[in-house]
């Protein structure tokens, strides 16, 4: 297993180390309309108890990585194609194995004064709330990991970017500049990650994603002062067991969130702010134990975030950042549906204390986290029975871009 994994590592850091030396070389311009960018973040956490990004738990895990290249060609004024290559080490859940993070093509359809209007077609990225379309890399986060309210890390790759196609638009108006998507997307739900937010094991079958469709609008007031946002979404896939599935049967999971976001910013302070509902629809599932008790049906996914940041310099920014999440805004103690002594599998409520400095192109970063439940730690990481209600973590980040 050690091989496996060392061998994986060494052929991934070979070829993002050959795309990296190509851009550098060639400079970022590569040709007419071509360009080339990415970046690499390696971090280091500790947690008092259960486990993030490794074998943190009163440890120092070193394995929270990831290496991203990205390429854009201008074909002409209309036509854009853009693509990026993603190895990501996060536990479990990722293992460093290269996958296209995102890739499409980009039609302009209208292009007039204050006014566009386009397509996408491809692997896109979904927007959802503030960061989803930026969140692939290190620098634009609002902190070495992102508000896992909103933002949940365990299903990235799930909701990171989904096939399909999407149409988008903005408009810059005197007061406000205001711009909206909307997409037909069928999620790439064959991920192990799904199974363990749903059934808190991994089962022999595999989710299949549905057709779906997501939806923002968002606006710029004063020149970005505040910024509002609203996002919606519907997410369907369905469970297809295999002959070894004894205990579940086949059934559809739909998810409708609805994102609220707000923010004011002014030279030093920022306040941002993202409140969501999600409603969590089952059918046809059948099953005991451990395999229902993520699947209360009906059930509301309500989440929050609001973070302070201050930016002394341009240099720096210390922020504070209050999170929540809850599997049933209804049940916020975590009793229905629970595994008896685990309720806290059901919730997550965190404090979070970080310090951010940019050098160039490098930005070092470090963050305290005091947190209550573990809604937001993967079985895949560690297993629930081992899973600790009040825990701590440190990380401290180092990332680099071109």
């Amino acid at each position: 297993m050690m091989r496996s994994r060392s061998l994986r590592f060494s052929k991934t850091v070979f070829a993002f180390s050959a795309i990296f030396f190509n851009a550098l070389v060639q400079g970022q311009e590569l040709g007419p309309g071509l360009q080339a960018h990415g970046f690499i973040s390696q971090s280091l956490v500790y947690t008092s108890d259960n486990q993030v990004g490794g074998d943190s738990d009163d440890g120092l895990a070193a394995d929270f990585r990831e290496l991203g290249a990205n390429l854009s060609w201008r074909a002409s004024p209309d036509w854009l194609f853009s693509g990026q290559a993603l190895a990501r080490w996060a536990g479990e859940s990722d293992r460093g194995d290269l996958r296209l993070d995102y890739g499409f093509v980009d039609h302009t359809l209208l292009a007039d004064g204050d006014d566009q209007v386009g397509v996408r077609v491809g692997k896109i990225k979904n927007p959802y709330g503030f960061f989803n379309t930026t969140r692939d890399v290190a620098h634009t986060r609002p902190g070495i990991i992102m508000p896992q309210s909103i933002y949940l890390d365990r299903v990235r790759n799930f909701f990171l970017s989904a096939p399909g196609v999407g149409v988008y638009g903005n408009h810059a108006g005197m007061i406000a500049d205001v711009s909206w998507s909307i997409g037909a997307v069928r999620f790439d739900a064959d991920d192990p990650s799904l199974e363990h937010l749903f059934f808190l094991n991994n089962q022999p079958g595999k989710f299949n994603g549905e057709t779906s469709w997501i939806g923002q609008v968002m606006s710029d007031i004063d020149g970005g002062r505040w910024r509002l946002g609203l996002t919606l979404a519907d997410v369907n896939m369905q469970y297809q067991p295999t002959a070894a599935d004894t205990e579940l049967t086949a059934g559809r999971n739909r998810v409708r969130p609805v994102v609220l976001s707000l923010e004011r910013n002014s030279e030093r302070f920022s306040i941002t702010g993202e409140y969501s509902q999600a409603k969590h629809e089952t059918r046809g599932y059948q099953g005991a134990g451990l395999l229902t008790s993520g699947l209360q049906n009906p059930n509301t996914i309500e989440a929050w975030y609001v973070q302070g940041t201050w930016r002394p310099s341009t240099d720096w920014r210390i922020y504070l950042r209050r999170d929540e999440i809850y599997r049933d805004k209804h049940d916020k103690k975590g009793q229905n549906g629970a595994v008896p002594g685990y309720e806290f599998i059901n919730f997550a409520k965190d404090w979070t204390l970080g310090v951010r400095y940019d050098l160039n192109a490098w930005t070092f970063s470090a963050e305290y986290h005091k947190v209550h439940g573990v809604f937001w730690i993967s079985s895949q990481d560690i297993s629930l029975f081992d899973q600790k209600e009040y825990w701590d973590m440190v990380l401290l980040q180092a990332a680099w871009r071109f």
